[in-house]
């Protein structure tokens, strides 16, 4: 038989590789490495069949295994860093799991915690309840994989972003895909255009918001948030009002966030590293805080006032990547639960 001599095809590069990761999961807890993967791809196939390959020519290839794998079943729980972690932030509990791989993929460890974090939801979660999300792409990837069967949840949006640009998501974008799986369920959330603020006046718009939506919002049953990072620079690809969108793109105001000691969010609410708000109210004057609206009365997430005032609130974080352990370890004030990734894990144990 004739050989292939331009290279096997993609497909079936990634279908070796897709076999080779699930094997390998049978003896360890996180993808091997392309070095590996290269190794195996020439164990397998002769030097013309393949061509040459180099461990950087994997990337993408991967990118193209995982969608024949269910990668998010796969990686194991890490269940004695987990109870280390719950101590050391003092939370009720922390779901720790497998990182994908030596080096991160954002987009595969998202897919990982988001179905870790729809896992907790579908355990925890129950019909009649009311539940608040914050507007982060992993908290994205957790709506698409709950997969309960719910008809009565009331669901809302804990923030209003006043920007034009919502190609990909908004707080209400979040609220809108989850009535799409779940139709016979409840659902409030606002938009807003930089006109309206201009019309109305922030500080009118605030009391509206607050008694419209984030009083309730605020105090629902489950509160799940995503946790921002105060980057140096943007990242991603295409327009999303996330905390880098806002900060960089639309506010240009990261250096002055930066500057006040802010080093991540909840709820589009910058804190400082002891978990702060960072927010003047009626004369704040930094263009962030002209765009992001959430609950004036923020503090009231924290799980000292919630205890105090015996609220029955409770508030699950899912963030992972190791630009964030700052942001989360700051965060862990607001947090009952948390889901993360086992490097950021062991990141904030040993920081």
């Amino acid at each position: 038989m004739t050989r292939n001599r331009k290279g096997i095809p993609r497909p079936l590069k990634e279908l070796a590789i897709a076999e080779y990761i699930s094997d390998y999961f049978s003896r360890e807890a996180c993808f091997p490495s392309n070095e590996e993967i290269v190794d195996k791809l020439k164990s397998e196939f002769a030097e013309e069949e393949v061509g040459p390959l180099y461990p950087k020519d994997i990337t993408n290839l991967k990118k193209g295994a995982y969608k024949l794998l269910e990668i998010e079943v796969a990686l194991p729980r890490a269940g004695n860093i987990e109870v280390e972690l719950r101590e050391a932030l003092d939370l009720d509990g922390a779901i720790v799991v497998g990182s994908p791989y030596r080096n991160y993929d954002m987009d595969i460890l998202r897919n990982i915690i988001g179905y870790q974090a729809a896992r907790f939801f579908d355990e925890n979660v129950r019909d009649g309840q009311s539940v608040t999300f914050s507007c982060s792409l992993t908290m994205r990837e957790m709506i698409k994989r709950v997969s309960g069967n719910y008809t009565n949840l009331k669901v809302m949006a804990d923030s209003v972003v006043a920007v034009d640009e919502f190609h990909v998501m908004s707080p209400a974008s979040l609220v809108v895909l989850f009535l799409d799986r779940f139709p016979e369920c409840r659902g409030i959330s606002y938009i807003c255009p930089p006109s309206l603020v201009e019309m109305m006046g922030r500080e009118k718009l605030q009391q509206m918001l607050d008694s419209a939506v984030f009083s309730q919002s605020f105090q629902a049953d489950w509160v799940f948030v995503g946790v921002g990072a105060l980057t140096q620079e943007l990242s991603g690809h295409g327009l999303t009002p996330g905390f880098d969108f806002l900060t960089h793109v639309v506010t240009h105001s990261a250096d002055d966030l930066r500057n006040r000691g802010v080093v991540g969010e909840i709820s589009y609410w910058p804190f400082d590293s002891n978990g702060e708000p960072v927010y003047r109210g009626v004369g704040e004057t930094l263009p962030y805080f002209r765009h992001v609206f959430t609950y004036s009365k923020f503090d009231e997430l924290s799980r000292k006032h919630r205890l105090n005032s015996q609220a029955r609130t409770r508030v699950v974080g899912a963030a992972g990547g190791l630009h964030k352990v700052e942001a989360i370890k700051a965060a862990a004030r607001y947090l009952d639960y948390l889901v993360t990734d086992v490097k950021n894990a062991q990141a904030i144990l040993e920081s």
